[in-house]
């Protein structure tokens, strides 16, 4: 065997696992997005704190098929680790039930989604529990999912509390 194959045998095998990890980095990045909470957002409305405060009153986002999405979370300001009630009412849309995905935007706090109930028709009501987080404030986005479903994701409310 020649001196310049044996150097360019040693170059690929000092290469190849730098190649596996940097594709396993991007195979984990795209899986990541699309399956965590806040993943592929493409088209989801996305009401943020800015627009409407769930620490003050309601807030009500309009979805782009012109219907209205509202949420209310009780008591206020919302406390975390004691019964949030959860009032929704999903103006046109009726499914059988709904689910509300609460994450944390800037770590990640756990599994953490409520079902609500059909109390009317596109009107839910349910409780659930904001886990402590020990920095003095965290942004929280709560996803209504109809029937469960992210694919049927169309709006996201996210909201601060303070410790």
């Amino acid at each position: 065997m020649r001196r310049t194959d044996m150097n360019m045998g040693r170059v690929v095998g000092r290469m190849a696992p730098w190649a596996v990890g940097v594709l396993a980095l991007a195979a984990l990045w795209v899986w990541a997005d699309r399956l965590l909470p806040g993943g592929d957002q493409a088209g989801m409305v996305v009401l943020g704190p800015g627009d409407c405060d769930l620490n003050l009153h309601a807030c009500t986002a309009e979805l782009p098929s012109g219907q209205k999405v509202s949420l209310d979370l009780q008591p206020r300001p919302m406390p975390t680790l004691q019964p949030l009630e959860v009032r929704l009412d999903l103006g046109g849309l009726d499914p059988e039930w709904v689910e509300l995905d609460l994450a944390g935007v800037e770590m990640y706090m756990g599994f953490n989604r409520s079902r609500l109930e059909r109390v009317a028709p596109g009107r839910y009501r349910g409780q659930t529990v904001l886990p402590v987080c020990a920095s003095e404030a965290m942004t929280w986005a709560a996803t209504v999912l109809p029937e469960g479903d992210q694919e049927r994701g169309e709006v996201q409310f996210r909201f601060v509390t303070r410790r």
